[in-house]
């Protein structure tokens, strides 16, 4: 039986939003193949104790191939510090993702466990995720995926830079199939301006503050061939 696909009511993109993205995507020159993205994100967190903290995010992607936003979500979850070298997650995604000039809808629950550790200055982190794919037009899936982070932290010159590289795989797991289809590395760098750029902002929303840019390879699989995307990333968030 075929799904009753909802109508969609897609947020509209502010000017500001769309200008931020392309001028992040001019500084990627174009190669014939492959598609180059920008993912503009956006999240708040709030501690709730000492070990539980709960959080909302979104996020736009425009694809300069489609020349386009491609794919939009809204995100909300929460995590428990259950030992210091544990955490653990619970989340739920609506992703909504442009294909042959139609939105599709994906309902996305998921649960997290991540193992931290820090030698000196870098910290390490390790992240397992399952997720149930509830996807418009397509067979529902569960989707494992693993995400390796090293940040280097004690490199803080001026901004409290914190440079991180991560790699993530991800498989397919459907009653006939168990594939890996797509994977990412990523180098980036984050960031509290407050320290020197937010002197004459309220104390506490500067202390909020966090960026992060990122630069990102994805590889997918689709239909026994793997394309590239190269999508130059920022995370706007505010941690209270």
């Amino acid at each position: 039986m075929e799904k009753q696909r909802p109508t969609i009511r897609m947020p509209l993109l502010r000017k500001e939003i769309s200008a931020a993205l392309l001028a992040l995507a001019a500084a990627f020159p174009a190669r014939a193949g492959s598609d180059w993205q920008t993912w503009l994100d956006q999240a708040v967190s709030k501690k709730l104790s000492e070990q539980t903290a709960v959080r909302v995010a979104q996020s736009f992607r425009y694809s300069f191939e489609e020349h386009r936003l491609a794919t939009y979500y809204l995100e909300a979850g929460a995590t428990w510090d259950a030992r210091p070298w544990l955490a653990l997650g619970l989340g739920y995604r609506q992703q909504y993702d442009r294909r042959d000039g139609h939105w599709l809808e994906e309902n996305r629950p998921f649960a997290d466990v991540t193992l931290r550790r820090k030698i000196r200055a870098v910290a390490i982190s390790d992240r397992s995720r399952i997720e149930y794919r509830d996807r418009d037009g397509q067979e529902d899936i569960w989707r494992f995926r693993n995400k390796l982070t090293l940040q280097y932290n004690a490199w803080e010159p001026g901004f409290g830079l914190k440079p991180y590289v991560a790699a993530e795989a991800f498989v397919d797991e459907s009653a006939d199939l168990q594939e890996r289809n797509r994977t990412r590395f990523a180098l980036g760098i984050r960031t509290d301006p407050d320290r020197h750029l937010l002197r004459n902002v309220e104390a506490r929303w500067a202390q909020a503050l966090a960026m992060d840019y990122s630069v990102t390879v994805q590889r997918t699989k689709k239909d026994d061939e793997w394309t590239d995307e190269y999508i130059a990333g920022v995370q706007i968030g505010m941690n209270f």
